[in-house]
């Protein structure tokens, strides 16, 4: 009995030690991640250049130049200036009354094998590509192959609320469908309808009744033109813009890796610039899978604004705001923050690792196109854009 209670307390010295060990190694853990949590911040913070920001690729560091450029047509040196100055990383078209003043790269296109950007780089233009499809849209219609009144039943019959939504309200974003998740797996276009459709069957709004930028609506739309035109929308914009247009160095999807000068898309976050992930481009048919350049995108604002494209009927309709959000078919119309007198035109696109902006003024005189491979803080060129064409006022 006596033994059995030595050993009892024994036991219960035993156990008293248990707790405030297992409380020291919690502290010594706790302690650990801390240390070496700051460590590793402190080299991160050491790695940072210039605005913060190292390129880090496959575990290596590489270190941008805010001081590259290409050569190329430079004849605004304040404009150059500027662009220099803010670290812009991507290619410029500006034109100012019927003259191109920059026409130029700046920064690399690939920072790991430090090629620079220059006036033939492609970039994706993202959202940018709308503008493209609404343009053949109306050529479509046009011919007598489309109507803006027809309500989507007529290509789409099984796609819910198809009968109430017109095909003016995917030109406009007031069909009510909601936004929806892109970045799926490869898709074909019958089955992104079906995706599509599934997100369509509770609308956000009345067809008709609220603006709701969406990228389905553009989706559809370029789903109804192969149907009316019979051919793939990828061919008819090649055949119907593109070539007419000019445009010599654009494409869409992964075709951008095929050309001599193509850029890789990078994003700037806590300080670091890294490779992002990029949507299957099945997922963004017919409304962000087009790449092209700086220059080429000045030739198709020039196309639409001379007549190449479209009827002058046509172009009043694209280029009049439909909506509170002045949005008319594809394009922004003298936005609220964006434009200068006498007003102008805009497109804005942005992919993960891209951020573009297209923009011509009223009655064609200036053009300014930024199309950028780093994606960062910026959320739209539109400022930068803004203070170029008043830099452009200023001039004879």
């Amino acid at each position: 009995m006596r033994n059995k209670t030595r050993y009892q307390l024994r036991r219960k010295r035993r156990n008293q030690w248990k707790i405030p060990a297992i409380i020291c190694l919690i502290l010594l853990l706790a302690a650990f991640v801390l240390v070496k949590h700051r460590f590793a911040t402190h080299l991160v913070n050491k790695r940072n250049v210039e605005n913060a920001a190292s390129v880090i690729t496959s575990g290596k560091t590489y270190h941008p130049s805010k001081k590259i450029t290409s050569k190329g047509i430079s004849n605004n040196d304040e404009i150059d200036q500027y662009l220099k100055k803010i670290h812009f990383n991507g290619s410029a078209t500006i034109v100012h009354n019927g003259k191109v003043v920059i026409n130029k790269g700046y920064g690399f296109s690939n920072e790991r094998n430090k090629t620079q950007n220059n006036p033939d780089t492609v970039f994706y233009i993202g959202s940018i590509t709308k503008s493209f499809v609404a343009t053949a849209f109306l050529q479509l219609q046009e011919s007598g192959k489309l109507n803006i009144n027809e309500p989507l039943s007529n290509y789409l019959p099984d796609f819910p609320h198809s009968r109430e939504i017109k095909l003016y309200n995917l030109l406009t974003h007031t069909s009510g469908i909601p936004v929806r998740n892109e970045f799926g797996g490869k898709v074909s276009k019958e089955e992104l309808m079906r995706e599509i459709g599934v997100t369509a069957r509770r609308l956000k709004s009345k067809p008709g009744t609220r603006w709701e930028y969406s990228d389905a609506n553009y989706s559809v739309l370029g789903y109804v033109i192969e149907k009316a035109s019979g051919m793939p929308l990828h061919q008819y914009i090649k055949e119907h813009i593109f070539n007419v247009a000019g445009m010599t160095h654009s494409g869409f999807g992964e075709d951008l890796n095929k050309e001599k000068y193509h850029s890789t898309g990078y994003r700037v976050k806590m300080g670091i610039i890294f490779t992002p992930k990029l949507q299957d481009f099945s997922q963004v048919f017919g409304c962000g899978d087009i790449y092209s350049t700086a220059y080429d995108l000045y030739k198709f604002d020039h196309a639409l604004q001379s007549g190449k494209l479209l009827s002058h009927k046509s172009y009043l309709q694209m280029f009049t705001p439909k909506t509170i959000s002045q949005y008319g078919y594809g394009w922004y119309i003298n936005r609220k923050g964006w434009s200068v007198p006498p007003g102008n035109y805009s497109s804005h696109g942005v992919l993960p690792g891209w951020n573009g902006m297209n923009s011509y003024s009223k009655g064609g005189k200036d053009y300014v196109v930024l199309i950028s491979n780093i994606q960062n803080s910026v959320r739209s060129y539109a400022p930068i854009s803004k203070k170029i064409y008043t830099m452009l006022l200023t001039e004879n």
